[in-house]
């Protein structure tokens, strides 16, 4: 019997069966009426997507060099002899597209993605058949290495990607996704198919391309039982929940596998490895970029967030009010000049006093530094203080203002960030506290370990170690007052203060240092710290939009503003 091989129009991806004696001879498709050049398959060069340099493809590419090798074919750099450019070329396993349905649908597809026209997403010039049968994309040629090199290369090193860099892929991604998805979906997103280009520059590839895969999946599977049906459309560790599933997908699919590699981005961890929380991965993630990303990642795609503009806005907009300098405004009904009282503040002469702890890295040095007289507010700020702050200025209400366990008018307010902390003093007519006036005022001249002196805490003296579960109300801990009558310095709440939270040596030579990320400094433990926790020395850094329930603030007044 004569032998017969399959024939495969260029133009429309009609598979044709001819007699083996055709080969090397033209003929024309049924189809679309183009020419076709019947292959010579003696050497089965018809599954064959290997090739070297110096290799013809399609009597118009020269190949030059390997790009990459993957699951789902090779790619290579040539030469586009007609328009006298460099291309990338890349060519699919013969074995993904085994029905001609799936052929004609990924031919669709890269139709579509051939008018997917966006800085952040790289061009596919043409898609085609090589006389061989084999399906291939002429796409955009980038300078530049995918983000799995990136990764890699860092996780080697073992060294975190910073926050911003991490944030501004994963914007440019979306930027990508907010202009494909008015068309396609792109369901195969991962680090490999992201490029990083020069100058921090992303483009995402491959758009709609595995569409055709999973068409081709699905008929291979027609007879098969849904449970032994292991194939699914996309690489499965960055696949959405209902990818994994097998449901429906919608461009939410895509969202949350942004969400995936935003996570990567950030700890370096891809979704292989044991999952860590965010927040215990490093210290340098805010937390509103955290609730972003697991936003993004919810179980259920209607918790997610629905569009690509949506996620993106929200994104930039966590990084804006974390990473970047705000000034405090303050609307007040009148412009008149509130009278600054220093009704319940104590005056704190000043001077020269020991700062810092030698043996916490974080306290150290210990030096003798100056302060000025100032006066300072013998007990945090309470709920009803700032009540009246509310009512005469209309500020957002706190985190916890409705919570019976912390709203109380006599404990300290919590759940305000240090931009709201910072409003409430300047409406007051003062200012939060520096660390130095802070230390000044819990550990004096006489170099106390806490507060009240060096006898160890104990809930006589002050709130912590969670014996009461919440917080005081600020004047529970009479014994705890320093020798002038301030109260709950040690425990209760960790106070805002005005300064940076920067390295001792580099605040005190260089205060105006903003450090990446820009935490500002807490001081005084709270009714949750241990005993190492409320010492006069201790102090940790928050980001300015933390609004929790163990942080509260007090303020003070420099002593020359007062008449």
């Amino acid at each position: 019997m004569q032998p017969i091989i399959a024939v495969i129009c260029k133009s429309c991806g009609l598979k044709i069966w001819v007699p083996a004696v055709a080969q090397g001879k033209t003929s024309y498709c049924f189809n679309c009426r183009q020419p076709i050049v019947v292959p010579n398959m003696s050497n089965d060069i018809s599954l064959r997507i290997e090739f070297k340099e110096g290799d013809r493809v399609d009597d118009r590419y020269v190949i030059e060099s390997v790009i990459g090798k993957g699951g789902m074919g090779y790619v290579y750099k040539a030469k586009d002899e007609l328009l006298d450019e460099v291309v990338a070329l890349k060519f699919l396993h013969p074995n993904l597209l085994k029905t001609p349905k799936a052929g004609q649908l990924f031919i669709k597809e890269a139709q579509l993605a051939r008018r997917l026209r966006h800085e952040n997403i790289v061009a596919v010039h043409d898609v085609a058949y090589t006389n061989e049968g084999l399906l291939f994309l002429s796409m955009e040629y980038l300078e530049g290495q995918s983000l799995r090199s990136l990764l890699r290369k860092h996780r080697i090193e073992r060294q975190y990607l910073p926050v911003r860099i991490a944030v501004e892929f994963t914007l440019q991604i979306l930027q990508a996704l907010e202009y494909a998805h008015r068309w396609v979906t792109h369901r195969d997103l991962k680090p490999e198919n992201v490029m990083v280009l020069p100058g921090e520059k992303i483009k995402v590839l491959d758009f709609g391309l595995a569409i055709a895969v999973e068409e081709s999946i699905s008929e291979a599977n027609a007879n098969i039982s849904p449970s032994q049906r292991k194939e699914m459309i996309g690489t499965y560790a960055y696949a959405s929940p209902e990818q994994k599933k097998k449901w429906a997908v919608d461009s939410r699919a895509d969202l949350y596998t942004v969400g995936l590699i935003l996570y990567e981005l950030l700890s370096l961890r891809s979704p292989i490895d044991p999952y860590v929380p965010l927040m215990q991965a490093r210290s340098d993630v805010s937390p509103s970029i955290n609730e972003v990303l697991n936003k993004a990642l919810a179980e259920d795609r209607e918790d997610r967030w629905q569009t690509a503009q949506e996620f993106r806005s929200a994104l930039e907009k966590s990084f804006e009010s974390s990473y970047k300098e705000k000034s405090v405004h303050i609307i007040t009904p009148s412009e008149e000049k509130k009278s600054v009282s220093t009704e319940n503040m104590v005056f704190m002469e000043g001077g020269y006093f020991l700062m810092g702890n030698n043996a916490v890295p974080e306290e150290s040095p210990e030096e003798e530094v100056f302060v000025e007289p100032f006066w300072i507010d013998i007990y945090p700020v309470t709920v009803a203080e700032y009540k009246k702050f509310i009512e005469a200025t209309g500020a957002q209400l706190p985190r916890y203002w409705y919570d019976p366990m912390l709203n109380g008018p006599d404990q300290p307010i919590v759940g305000i960030s240090w931009l709201e902390a910072s409003a409430y003093a300047k409406w007051a007519g003062k200012m939060l506290p520096s660390e130095k006036e802070w230390e000044f005022t819990a550990r004096g001249k006489e170099n106390r370990k806490y507060p009240w002196g060096n006898t160890p805490p104990d809930t006589i003296h002050c709130n912590f170690n969670n014996y009461l579960g919440m917080p005081s109300i600020v004047t529970m801990h009479e014994d705890g007052r320093t020798p002038e009558g301030v109260y709950d310095l040690a425990g209760n709440v960790m106070e805002w203060t005005r300064d940076y939270f920067l390295p001792y040596s580099i605040a005190r030579s260089h205060p105006d240092t903003v450090p990446n990320p820009p935490l500002r400094a807490v001081r005084g433990g709270c009714w949750n710290s241990g005993p190492e926790g409320v010492t006069c020395t201790a102090r940790k850094g928050y980001f300015p939009e933390t609004r929790i329930n163990t942080i509260g603030f007090r303020c003070v007044i420099p002593a020359k503003n007062v008449e």
